[in-house]
């Protein structure tokens, strides 16, 4: 099933929701997910496209106005504080308020580990959490239970109006928006970003094969691997048509200069000091994309907040400058922050999780999905 993901639409008009309806459609959406500061006259569903909406009211003021109730159409849900736990069409089981990204940004990732486990033990089953109110996307994924905030469909970060689409089965998830002015006139274009894939060609053989056809059917051309990868994969048939941007730990780097013949079209992701990071500058047309890539780092911020990690993303835009995206792995779970002037990324684990990220350019659209594994060997 297709959700559609949003949250904050009290600066919105009548007229801008004819956007909404329009993405519902292209995306297939079966049901919406509003996470709050919805306005009484916004509660209609035509204005939803006539599709089953589960909406959290925000504050006691709402949740004790009985127009609200009045008003909710018939395939509409609200959710107040205390009555959060919900079951979607498809039975999957979510928790749909408002705050709980507040949780994320100010809480370390391992401390708001702690409260997604505590909510799936208050509510068994549970696999989604969503919410907004801070105006960006986020997603802290774990294995059970996942933060989405698909951001504000109105008045988020460059008055983008966010959103994002989440398949329930595949758990596919896109973070996405409607630029504001008229179209961009760059060339569009998408990058594939992997992290951690070690021993994954012992563990399913097929993975790489997999992996080259899910990024070409996403039009992607460039992959930068964030590191953890094994020596043996640099150059790997499969990934021949595309520009794979790499990087090495500072452990691998004897062994790496003893390896001959790498093809061109794999690039060492270089730096004076490899286990503090590095630049990758891609141009597309006229314009030059920047990231910057530190596994490691993905690790360190396990144990921050995500104004942490914004300060830090803020600070390496500081010593380089031009940087958009801040690729990092080194553990489990997939993250993205985006923040004011960096959108921080960890695709998640290939080996344990087959884990990828597309980013596409110039629109910004995020995609967390996995390679599907083989079926089963007879017995």
């Amino acid at each position: 099933m297709k959700l559609l993901v949003i949250s904050d639409t009290h600066d919105i008009e009548l007229s801008d929701y004819s956007y909404l309806r329009k993405i519902a459609k292209e995306y297939e959406v079966e049901q919406i997910i509003h996470c709050g500061d919805i306005l009484l006259k916004h509660v209609s569903g035509e204005l939803f496209g006539g599709l089953p909406v589960i909406c959290a009211l925000v504050g006691v003021e709402q949740s004790t106005d009985p127009a609200y109730i009045k008003k909710c159409p018939d395939n509409w849900q609200f959710t107040v504080s205390e009555k959060r736990f919900v079951s979607l069409l498809d039975g999957t089981k979510a928790y749909v308020g408002h705050m709980r990204p507040w949780d994320a940004f100010m809480k370390t990732e391992a401390e708001f580990d702690t409260i997604l486990a505590n909510l799936r033990i208050k509510f068994d089953g549970l696999r989604w959490v969503f919410g907004g109110h801070m105006h960006v996307q986020v997603l802290h994924q774990g294995s059970l239970v996942s933060l989405v905030n698909g951001g504000s469909f109105g008045n988020a970060i460059n008055n983008t109006y966010e959103f994002a689409v989440i398949d329930t089965v595949s758990e596919d998830i896109i973070f996405s928006r409607i630029l504001p002015g008229k179209p961009d006139k760059r060339q569009e274009w998408s990058l594939g970003v992997i992290s951690d894939s070690l021993d994954v060609s012992y563990r399913d053989e097929s993975f790489w094969h997999k992996l080259a056809h899910e990024l070409t059917e996403h039009g992607v051309k460039h992959i930068i691997h964030c590191g953890n990868l094994a020596l043996g994969d640099i150059g790997h048939e499969e990934l021949k048509d595309f520009t794979v941007y790499f990087a090495v730990r500072p452990d691998q780097l004897g062994d790496f200069r003893k390896l001959e013949n790498i093809p061109h079209n794999w690039k060492l992701i270089s730096s004076d000091k490899l286990d503090e990071g590095g630049v990758v500058d891609i141009t597309v047309g006229d314009y030059k994309y920047r990231f910057y890539v530190q596994l490691d780092l993905g690790l360190k911020f396990v144990l921050k907040s995500d104004l942490d990690m914004n300060s830090v993303a803020t600070e390496i835009r500081r010593q380089h400058p031009e940087t958009e995206f801040l690729l990092c792995g080194f553990t489990h779970q997939a993250v993205y922050f985006e923040g004011e002037q960096v959108v921080t990324i960890n695709p998640g684990d290939v080996v344990t999780d087959h884990s990828y990220a597309i980013i596409t350019l110039p629109r910004r659209e995020i995609l967390f999905s996995r390679v599907p594994y083989d079926t089963l060997p007879p017995l």
